[in-house]
């Protein structure tokens, strides 16, 4: 098993067995964003997809389907659309949309081998999305869908070396952070730490900005984590990321780089509350950011193998230097979220 792959289904896996309750939310301010949250529950193989109104405190319901394959999502509030991944006959996983006012359902792609990390543009025309070609088995390319023509471009086709591991679309510059990677350095590392026996060690992973027509615009920066989110501010002075100390480690980070001077800045370390602190994600005024956590069973320790008994959808407070939790489900998995300000 490919190292990527290794490294998604613990992501995956390690993501939140909750209490239904949903917490009363302290001091409402601008940042409480509409909320767009996708559930899994491993027992009925069910994927549930949530609209939250923090503001109101109150969830809604979506869309409920049962699949097997993982699956991520985009919401257009103004099409009442949502779009997910689903796999089909061929064992392939593709871009769906279901039309929540009448429940027309209609597969969009047939080219790709697996489909995720779907977002939607601010215009609500364009679905970005990672995908892996079918001719592609771990290199991982970005690509756009048009809603209006159906046309579909793929980023740096012809670059089989660079893969991306994770991108984040920020709908107020209509810019991305991608965070890529070179395959062969990754398959230099494994096979090293396969031979050696010993543990897998950071790539170096490249931090770059995006147009929404895939053109790059600037380099960031060059770091050697494990890296597990990533976020472009709403002015696009700075980028915040999450990694893991090491790939069997609970303890995780977040630090802010600032785009201009390239000065890091640690923002939240992880405690015996939050950890495997992943898929952060700036609010719209640059105040806090909203992250993913789970909870270690601090007697049995932390296990890649095992399943935390609890996680949850928290944000911080960057001014208060405080966190509070924001939504949980009663025994299920949160895959990926979305914080809408558009």
């Amino acid at each position: 098993m490919k190292r990527f792959t290794f490294i998604l289904i613990i992501i995956v896996m390690i993501c939140i067995v909750f209490s239904k309750k949903i917490f009363s939310i302290d001091d409402h301010n601008a940042s409480e964003s509409n909320l767009y949250i996708n559930v899994f529950d491993p027992k009925s193989l069910k994927f549930t997809f949530y609209h939250f109104d923090q503001i109101q405190n109150k969830s809604k319901l979506l869309f409920s389907k049962e699949t097997a394959d993982y699956t991520a999502f985009a919401y257009s509030e103004r099409t009442s659309k949502l779009y997910f991944a689903d796999g089909i006959s061929d064992h392939t996983i593709q871009l769906f949309e279901n039309d929540l006012n009448t429940n027309q359902m209609k597969q969009l792609t047939t080219l790709f081998n697996n489909v995720d990390f779907i977002q939607i543009d601010k215009d609500q025309k364009n679905i970005l999305m990672r995908v892996l070609l079918r001719d592609e088995f771990r290199n991982f390319h970005i690509a756009t869908y048009n809603l209006q023509t159906k046309k579909i471009q793929i980023w740096e086709e012809d670059n089989k070396d660079r893969s991306v591991l994770d991108f984040n679309y920020n709908p107020n510059n209509n810019q991305l952070i991608v965070v890529s990677f070179s395959e062969n350095e990754d398959q230099k590392k494994l096979t090293e730490a396969n031979k050696n026996q010993t543990k897998l060690q950071p790539i170096k992973h490249s931090l770059d900005i995006y147009n929404i027509e895939g053109q790059q615009i600037k380099h960031i920066a060059d770091v050697e984590r494990f890296i597990s989110g990533a976020s472009l501010a709403a002015d696009a002075s700075s980028v915040i990321i999450s990694y893991d100390e090491a790939v069997d480690s609970p303890i995780s980070h977040v630090v802010e780089i600032d785009i201009q001077s390239n000065t890091v800045k640690p923002l939240l370390d992880s405690s015996g509350i939050y950890s495997k602190i992943r898929s952060v994600k700036f609010d719209e005024k640059k105040e806090g950011f909203y992250f993913l956590s789970s909870f270690i069973d601090e007697k049995k320790g932390y296990s890649i193998l095992e399943i935390p008994k609890e996680s949850v959808l928290s944000y911080y407070d960057i001014k208060k230097n405080k966190v509070r939790n924001v939504w949980r489900a009663e025994r299920s998995v949160i895959v990926n979220y979305s914080a809408e300000h558009f």
